[in-house]
């Protein structure tokens, strides 16, 4: 499915990044797939593909805001959700970030997506957050896949090798963002600025060594 779509060019796309963000806790790991696809990329096309894979990923972050949002209305579930909503509703700017850096790095992202959706959260300030987190992890990917792909050209491996190599390396440093305790991050920032913020993940990564 995943070839069939990227095959059929900037719609594709779209339905690759739409598809595996709108199932809430089932997102296909869609940037491991977009890396190399994006380093065969140049100049307009590669911006046209970044910009359609951000605003397909944030369509499908609003389907599950949309659905956190209608589930909102079950009583047992509002009660349980209840703290939550009155904490995003209180620190508004502090949820914004959580939401921003959520759709800016490749972590479990529903977790924080579907309580904001419960607490009736501003569409419009979710869908910016979204929007732009995914349009930075998109061009951040382009980046690495570009870098990659050059440099495994450079020493000579075939591209029947480094496509495979590209994706398994896209995994591990996946695998290595997702246990940084990005709720955290976010309430440093808050709490005491971007430079505190940028310590504790840097910290956070020389831990998991």
């Amino acid at each position: 499915m995943i070839g069939e779509l990227t095959r059929r060019g900037v719609i594709g796309l779209f339905g690759l990044a739409f598809i595996s963000n709108a199932v809430p806790y089932m997102s296909v790991p869609y940037l491991v797939v977009i890396a190399p696809l994006l380093a065969r990329m140049e100049s307009t096309e590669l911006i046209i593909s970044i910009v359609t894979l951000a605003i397909g990923a944030s369509l499908g972050k609003l389907v599950v805001y949309v659905i956190s949002r209608g589930v909102g209305g079950v009583k047992r579930i509002k009660l349980k959700l209840r703290g939550l909503a009155v904490a995003i509703n209180t620190y508004k700017k502090a949820t914004f970030l959580a939401i921003f850096l959520a759709a800016a790095t490749p972590i479990p992202d529903d977790v924080i997506y579907v309580p904001v959706g419960v607490s009736k959260y501003n569409v419009l300030f979710f869908f910016t957050a979204i929007f732009l987190g995914k349009l930075i992890i998109t061009m951040l990917t382009a980046i690495y896949g570009i870098t990659a792909a050059r440099v495994l050209e450079e020493v000579g491996v075939p591209e029947w090798i480094y496509v495979p190599s590209m994706v398994v390396l896209t995994i591990l440093i996946m695998l290595i963002i997702n246990r940084i305790n990005w709720i955290r991050v976010s309430e440093i920032y808050e709490e005491e600025g971007l430079g505190k913020a940028l310590i504790y993940i840097v910290k956070s990564l020389i831990k998991l060594k």
